[in-house]
């Protein structure tokens, strides 16, 4: 009986355990690319444009385009569901055109 009592309280637990990773949602960490647009200075997300053909980043100063991660908003990040503040990464410099 003793036997038992253990096996269904090791059951309950690897369930459970088993039950909780299941449930638990897989976001990916991916990056979404944002032009600064310098009109607004404001950023905008041109993930998946290609550069050259759908914008231009002219000049050698200023950030044309940053990546984020794809949980961030650039313009409201004391709003976005990303914790704190992150900086831009794969910057290329230049003056935003499209």
């Amino acid at each position: 009986m003793k036997k038992l009592k253990v096996s269904i309280t090791a059951l309950a637990l690897v369930l459970g355990v088993g039950t909780a990773f299941a449930t638990t949602a897989y976001r990916p960490f991916t990056n979404k690319t944002w032009a600064l647009n310098p009109s607004t200075g404001l950023y905008m997300d041109i993930t998946g444009q290609v550069r050259g053909v759908d914008y231009n980043c002219t000049g050698a100063s200023g950030t044309c385009t940053a990546d984020f991660p794809s949980d961030v908003n650039p313009n409201d990040q004391a709003h976005d569901a990303h914790p704190g503040t992150v900086q831009g990464t794969n910057i290329q410099t230049g003056v935003f055109s499209n």
